[in-house]
Order: C-alpha cells, then sequence, then structure tokens
C-alpha cells in the first residue's frame, strides 16, 4: 500500500459528507468512542475537553453521552485528521467500518463498500473482499494501480485462505505486532504450499536427507530443483530460489514495519504463483 496520498482531500471530503448526509454510522453498531478504540490507543491521545483527561473521555462525552460533535466529527478532529492523513490510515478506517464486530449485516457492509467504492474511484482505490468470518465478509483496500497476474484462487483452498488472510493483514498492517504478524502468516503460505506440491519419490532432497513437513526452505529447493531443472530454465529457478529466501528471511527480522511486510508477502505470493504454474494449475489461461 502507498506511503503517499492519492486519496485527494475532495474524496475525503465527500466521504464525509456521506456519513452526513446518509444517516449511516461509521460505528456501526458501536458507539463511537468503542470504534474508534479499535483503530487508536484513545488512552495515549489528549483530550480537547480540559474536564477530561484523555480522549476516550472526551470522545465518549461529545459523541456518546451528549452526540454533539456531529456524525462526521472523526474525520475533522485533528488527532486523527482523516481529511489529511496517510492513504493507509484512511483505508484501515473504512474497511474497520465494515469489519463484522462493527457491522452486523453484511448487505449493510456491502452497500457502504458500493458507496466507498464510487467516491474512491476517481483516486484509483476500492475496497474488495478479502476473505470471510463466520460467513461475514472482510474487506480490504486495493489499488486499481496494481495489476495481479493472477487474481484467482490456486484452486488448493487450505493455501488460498491462508493467502487472503495475509493480504487483509497487510492491508491493515500498523503496528510493528502487526508487521510480524503478516511475516508469519507468510511463511504459513510457503509451508502449505510446499506441502501441497512436493512429492517424496518425485523430489529428493538436495542433500538426501528428507526434510522436516514443517520445513518449508527444503521442500521448495527440492521441487524447483526437478520441475525447473536444466540450463532453459536457469533464471527461473534462480528467481525462484531468490523468492523463497526473500520471504523467509524477512520472516526473521527482529524489528518489522510496512515495507519489510509487504515485501515478505510479495515474496511467498510469488513463490505460491510458481508452484501453481509449475503444477499446471494456471494452464488453462
Amino acid at each position: 500500500m502507498s506511503r503517499t496520498n492519492e486519496i485527494s482531500e475532495v474524496t475525503r471530503r465527500a466521504l464525509a459528507d456521506y456519513f452526513e448526509m446518509s444517516g449511516s454510522s461509521w460505528a456501526g453498531r458501536l458507539n463511537d468512542q468503542e470504534f474508534a478504540a479499535r483503530l487508536y490507543d484513545l488512552s495515549a491521545l489528549p483530550s480537547q475537553d480540559g474536564r477530561y483527561r484523555d480522549a476516550a473521555a472526551d470522545i465518549y462525552q461529545h459523541a456518546v453521552r451528549n452526540s454533539d460533535w456531529g456524525p462526521a466529527w472523526i474525520f475533522y478532529d485533528r488527532r486523527f485528521n482523516l481529511i489529511r492523513a496517510p492513504d493507509e490510515d484512511l483505508l484501515r478506517f473504512l474497511c474497520e467500518t465494515v469489519h463484522p464486530i462493527v457491522r452486523a449485516e453484511p448487505q449493510e457492509a456491502y452497500a457502504l463498500v458500493e458507496a466507498y467504492n464510487r467516491l474512491l474511484a476517481p483516486d484509483g482505490w476500492r475496497l474488495t473482499k478479502a476473505g470471510e468470518i463466520s460467513g461475514h465478509p472482510l474487506f480490504a483496500a486495493t489499488s486499481a494501480a496494481r495489476v495481479e497476474l493472477f487474481e484467482e484462487p490456486t484452486g488448493w483452498p487450505k493455501v488460498d485462505r491462508q493467502l487472503q488472510e495475509m493480504r487483509l493483514r497487510l492491508a491493515q498492517a500498523q503496528s510493528e505486532e502487526q508487521c510480524q504478524a503478516v511475516g508469519l502468516l507468510a511463511r504459513e503460505v510457503l509451508i502449505t504450499a510446499a506441502q501441497t506440491v512436493f512429492d517424496p519419490d518425485r523430489h529428493p532432497a538436495i542433500d538426501r536427507v528428507e526434510p522436516s513437513n514443517t520445513d518449508a526452505r527444503r521442500l521448495l529447493e527440492a521441487i524447483f530443483a526437478i520441475e525447473l531443472e536444466g540450463g532453459h530454465n536457469e533464471e527461473a529457478r534462480a528467481h525462484a530460489k531468490a523468492a523463497v529466501r526473500l520471504s523467509l528471511a524477512l520472516q526473521h527480522k527482529r524489528t518489522a514495519d510496512f515495507r519489510t511486510a509487504a515485501l515478505c508477502a510479495e515474496g511467498a505470493a510469488s513463490v505460491v504463483n510458481m508452484l501453481a504454474i509449475i503444477s499446471g494449475r494456471r494452464d488453462g489461461r
């Protein structure tokens, strides 16, 4: 996700106006304080009312108890500043408004997403379904500027579920811990994909020692050594090895930021697509 602002102030004010005019609450079935606490540490943010110690208390006073701030107050509140905040902050906010915990009825979530997408379209962004929880949709932000070579699932159910979850977590990642969680999911994707394709009779280990069922690196090395053998596959084999090394190395970095998480996820997705190609999963395109 881009760290520069592509979503204009015009679009952001249109989103705020939508909540002012439509009667739909961005907090859904939560109150404003409960919703904001899902995204921000309200106890660490200052109060704008001298009677209260922190943001949690003055939001409760003005947006819950008295409701005197207006329906779109969070867009203009300088502590959250959704009118000028980085794109990822705004998109994370929008995705949260249609989270199943916030929005109980799936049809209401879909209707909101449709409205968001009409407003976001001129700036090249949209919300798309990225997974489910208990039959309820989860949404993630995607950029029209990025075209996926293979958008459809691989057909390996567990791999596809893990890829969806990894992409959803990446779209919502803000903290170091959330970025690290993306790396852990990328590791699980590689393990599952390797287990799905690996055949011990066809893919002998490079060092002739049978790899553990969870040793993604050695399983994948064995797969690519056979499926991409020969000089004419030298570049593809090198790319596959590099993608595996990239994804695995980034998963073990002691610190994590969005760029690290995004590179890790990209490496894992690249490996999965290469496995799908050599397994014949993409032959019907």
